[in-house]
């Protein structure tokens, strides 16, 4: 089973390529601009959020079930 929780935790990380390194700058800068932009998002559009994250859940799900 997915954790949705986490899924919405991890979920700025997913979208941006190489942020896991403090010193790659620019790396960092792109996940706290994806993690901003998220909660915008949540705050502006929350069912459309809500539905975007249930959607992932579910094909993760889905991808588990199938491995």
């Amino acid at each position: 089973m997915v954790n949705a929780a986490r899924v919405k935790r991890k979920l700025p990380s997913l979208l941006v390529d190489n942020c896991s390194n403090i010193k790659n700058k620019k790396g960092w800068n792109a996940f706290m601009r994806s993690r901003y932009r998220l909660e915008q998002f949540k705050k502006r559009n929350p069912e459309k959020c809500n539905f975007l994250i249930n959607r992932l859940v579910v094909d993760l799900n889905e991808l588990e079930l199938e491995l």
